[in-house]
């Protein structure tokens, strides 16, 4: 756990979120440019959306993964490993122009992630109320078939970081994802399958006990407070085979205590104008053209 979220949220009064999706625009994300261990970052923004491209020979670690600088109360760009993409994107649209946009390349060196750091104190996990997202998987993919998008929850156990609680479709459908069309995930405390990559909280990496509601990881916590600090949006690591997905509609709930409900988009641009536009254009400089000849041939008369 990062010293500076804590500091940075102490100083931040945390404002429920509106009951109406927030709509999260290509051009709020970070510029994302260097070099990170073997892997070089270049972020690029045009009509089709913004996109942090990573690439280098990896390997797979921390170290070698572009990461946006942490902030509060915005999505940002992390753990972007080589031969994988990130952004907000029109490839994939939902509800509108866009969506969260990902892609691997590179076999097992892929992973990347959009991240939301909640500002002011984190969140009781019993005070959530309901999450869900909507998720994409190209048929285009070549990775497993069960492998999809993942919502994750940044948990603190007593105040101490304790990595993630990780919602992957497959531990709850048992089937392979669907492929060119959106799919939504969704449910409560008491629903759906969850696994950890922290061993403070239990069985890790989806091993023999390791899946359960969100409920029985409280329960197994008893005598302990699991608190939410962040939302997470991604996929990897380790996939072998190339991979091409999105997210939308993000939305995590904690009644009174408000919560996150993110929509995805691209920002309209200033670009040239269509064809149609510039006949429109036309006609109208024709038309004003028109009416000033026409007012200076009445003034001449009269």
């Amino acid at each position: 756990m990062k010293t500076w979220y804590l500091a940075a949220a102490a100083a931040i009064a945390f404002a429920p979120a509106a009951a109406s999706a927030q709509t999260v625009y290509n051009t709020s994300l970070q510029n994302v440019n260097g070099v990170f261990g073997t892997s070089t970052a270049t972020t690029t923004t045009d009509s089709a959306g913004t996109r942090t491209v990573v690439t280098g020979p990896g390997p797979n670690s921390g170290a070698n993964r572009a990461q946006g600088t942490p902030v509060l109360n915005q999505w940002f760009q992390a753990n972007v490993g080589a031969g994988s993409t990130v952004g907000i994107t029109t490839d994939y649209a939902r509800s509108g122009n866009g969506s969260a946009y990902f892609s691997q390349t590179q076999n097992d060196t892929g992973k990347a992630d959009l991240q939301y750091y909640f500002g002011g104190a984190p969140i009781a996990l019993s005070s959530l109320s309901s999450f869900s997202f909507d998720h994409y998987r190209d048929a285009a993919s070549t990775n497993n078939a069960i492998q999809s998008m993942v919502l994750r929850l940044d948990i603190l156990k007593d105040g101490v970081f304790a990595g993630a609680l990780i919602y992957e479709p497959y531990y709850t459908t048992n089937g392979n994802e669907p492929v060119n069309t959106w799919t939504t995930s969704s449910g409560n405390l008491t629903t759906g399958n969850w696994w950890t990559n922290n061993s403070l909280l239990g069985p890790t990496n989806a091993t023999a006990g390791g899946t359960k509601s969100l409920a029985d990881w409280i329960s197994g916590n008893a005598g302990s407070t699991l608190s939410v600090y962040g939302v997470e949006i991604g996929f990897g690591s380790g996939w072998q085979g190339n991979f091409f997905g999105a997210v939308d509609n993000v939305s995590v709930q904690f009644g009174n205590a408000g919560g996150l409900s993110s929509n995805f988009e691209v920002a309209a641009t200033a670009g040239v104008p269509e064809p149609a536009t510039w006949a429109m254009m036309i006609m109208g400089f024709g038309l004003m053209g028109y009416s000033m000849r026409r007012r200076r041939a009445t003034l001449v008369i009269a």
